[in-house]
């Protein structure tokens, strides 16, 4: 008697052709027929491997789309992407931010905090999950929904998730403190870590100013200044994990540039970036000087940035992008005195979110790597669980 396999318990070929199928019904809703043209396979095949993913739960009927056409249109799919959940958070010095996005990166909530810079690490690590279970509830979700969680940080961070540098002001406890396993442990989930400015690329470069370009430099500017670096499409780390921390460097100006806005203590203008933007639109000398300044600082270690990587675009974001043209003008026209020809610069679209988003792209990441690796090593084509993935 000859047992019929189970769905997905098929050949390597046929996991990989399921595998390839999916990802092309998450980059749009496809027919059968679609589907066997674009992986180029047979009409018989491709009803397989659909029949294998809708009864396994990656996918599922999409509603018909209206048509023109007389007769009855062919039935096409969707990728299930409410099927699991990913969690983002931003660690900041000032504040925490969470994003709890589904399957395809969409935001189904969000959640952001202010906390004091001296806070001990174990306050923010506490602050961080009562973030978290913030996003959970407004999205009507449990923990059991959250496949992977992905986390920024200032800092180096290297690849076990550990912060090994840190030179700002703030974050008392931080350095040496293994992100990924601590927040794991008190998550029950996988953790993956990297430093805020490499999570504001990414981001900018998935769903922001910079999804066109290929070679980025973006600047992460908020109480500090940080830069990330995209070359050729990918993120360059460096060896460490610490390139395009060139605010470390006094002589390049980032450090420099708080105190332009603190220059406006006792001016009638507090001496905040959102006020010290808002009273420059208006005219007032004073806010004009303090954000002049405060242009040529940022502008320096830009260029700086750019002589070296020689990038097509340079990106602003964090908090100096709530600035809007008023800044953006400021700093192009001191960099545009220190470098003729500059790249064209850009404000973020993300803005504050570009961390977290960066950080639910990264554990996007982790379950795609993951499933391709359960695609190639096991019998099964594997369901869609928060089991995809180990701690």
């Amino acid at each position: 008697m000859t047992t019929t396999p189970r769905s997905g318990d098929r050949s390597l070929l046929r996991r990989m052709n399921t595998h390839a199928a999916l990802l092309g019904v998450r980059d749009g809703q496809h027919t059968v027929t679609g589907l066997a043209d674009q992986l180029g396979i047979s009409r018989t095949a491709a009803e397989d491997v659909v029949r294998d993913l809708v009864e396994l739960g990656w996918v599922t009927p999409a509603d018909a789309p209206a048509s023109a056409r007389p007769g009855r249109p062919a039935r096409s799919y969707r990728f299930a992407a409410e099927a699991g959940h990913v969690v983002g958070l931003d660690i900041g010095v000032h504040k925490i931010l969470g994003i709890v996005a589904d399957l395809e990166g969409r935001p189904r909530a969000s959640h952001k905090v202010s906390i004091d810079e001296d806070a001990s690490a174990a306050d923010r690590l506490a602050l961080a999950t009562t973030v978290v279970e913030a996003c959970l509830a407004e999205a009507g979700l449990d923990t059991e929904a959250v496949w992977c969680a992905g986390v920024g940080s200032p800092g180096v961070i290297d690849a076990s998730g550990t912060v090994t540098r840190y030179g700002g002001n703030g974050l008392p406890g931080w350095l040496g403190l293994d992100l990924a396993d601590t927040l794991s442990t008190r998550w029950g989930v996988p953790v993956r870590v990297e430093s805020d400015n490499n999570l504001g690329t990414i981001a900018e470069h998935w769903r922001g100013s910079a999804q066109d370009a290929r070679d980025v430099v973006y600047v992460l500017s908020g109480n500090r200044t940080s830069a990330g670096i995209l070359i050729g499409g990918s993120l360059y780390r460096g060896h460490s994990g610490g390139s395009g921390l060139v605010g470390a460097l006094p002589q390049l100006g980032w450090a420099e540039a708080p105190r332009h806005v603190d220059s406006l203590a006792g001016t009638g203008v507090d001496p905040t970036r959102e006020a010290m933007f808002l009273a420059a639109r208006d005219g007032i000398p004073h806010a004009l000087a303090a954000l002049d300044g405060f242009a040529a600082s940022i502008a320096t270690g830009v260029v700086a940035m750019s002589l070296a990587v020689d990038p097509e675009l340079i990106v602003l974001g964090g908090g100096i992008s709530r600035g809007g043209e008023i800044i953006l003008d400021a700093i192009r026209s001191h960099i545009d005195e220190l470098q003729p020809h500059a790249p064209r610069v850009v404000l973020s679209t993300l803005g504050d979110e570009s961390v977290a988003m960066g950080a639910v792209r990264i554990a996007l990441d982790a379950i795609d790597a993951q499933l391709l690796a359960s695609v190639q090593a096991e019998a099964r084509f594997p369901s869609p669980s928060r089991g995809i993935l180990t701690l």
